[in-house]
């Protein structure tokens, strides 16, 4: 079975962009355009990878990282945060939060592709 990542960004065509490059690389991928919409999508399925801006109206992607932390069920989910926020301050901000790892927007699709690899294929 394919592996299954969330998307979590409130800028559609960002989600649609990275979806294909997903899907294009053998994933499977869902988006949510925001961290409730992301909550849903979790209650029916568990992905093996999230992928989390960090500005985002309501939620925000850190507090989004935080929450799943807290939950025995989400807690061990690899968590990246996808951000043009990548200041050492910022950095520390999002690891602090539980990132498992961090991609500095804009990325190319091989360095998604080989980030997502490293997380859910061992490389």
């Amino acid at each position: 079975m394919r592996h299954l990542i969330l998307v979590v960004d409130d800028e559609y065509a960002f989600c649609e962009v990275v979806c294909e490059i997903l899907e294009a690389a053998g994933y499977r991928a869902r988006k949510a355009s925001h961290v409730r919409e992301a909550y849903r999508c979790l209650e029916e399925e568990t992905p093996d990878l999230i992928l989390t801006d960090v500005m985002m109206p309501e939620i925000d992607g850190l507090s989004f990282v935080r929450a799943l932390r807290e939950q025995s069920k989400y807690a061990t989910i690899p968590v990246v945060v996808v951000s043009a926020k990548t200041s050492p301050s910022d950095q520390q901000d999002a690891f602090k939060a539980g990132a498992t790892q961090i991609l500095a927007k804009p990325f190319s699709s091989t360095n998604l592709e080989t980030l997502v690899s490293s997380l859910l294929d061992g490389g």
